[in-house]
């Protein structure tokens, strides 16, 4: 093979690569077929995972809104093709006595509005530990 073929082969998949659509989680907290799979935080036990946002047109946003929807307290994920931002405000329906706080945020890498709780990997600490000592013994 020439090199022209090469970069040109290289050229395609880095394209496609890069044209592949967003997926984001696309879930509603008041969805009565799977109440409690789209909470404010995901934990590791959930069934749903970031699916591709074919249904949005130019979808380039995963988003995360928590408040009141539909008389609950309740999350929503989802595609957009528009920057929602980032913010939280709290707002008081008329006839509530309570004010309730509504946040949105926005993201743009696949699966990036899970929320999920990191966790701190102990392997990958030591590996960086002893990576880092070797550097500063041999340097």
């Amino acid at each position: 093979m020439n090199c022209r073929t090469v970069l040109c082969i290289t050229t395609v998949l880095v394209t496609v690569a890069c044209s592949s659509a967003l997926n984001c989680y696309q879930c509603n907290g008041s969805d009565s077929l799977t109440p409690f799979q789209c909470n404010e935080w995901l934990s590791s036990d959930i069934d749903i995972k970031p699916e591709p946002c074919d249904e949005v047109y130019d979808a380039q946003y995963c988003i995360k809104h928590t408040g009141r929807f539909e008389g609950g307290i309740g999350t929503k994920r989802f595609c957009s093709s528009l920057d929602l931002g980032n913010y939280c405000h709290y707002v008081k329906q008329p006839g509530d006595t309570l004010t309730y706080r509504s946040c949105v945020y926005t993201c743009s890498r696949d699966g990036c509005n899970s929320a999920e709780k990191r966790k701190l990997h102990f392997h990958l600490v030591v590996l960086s530990l002893m990576f880092l000592s070797w550097r500063i013994t041999f340097s």
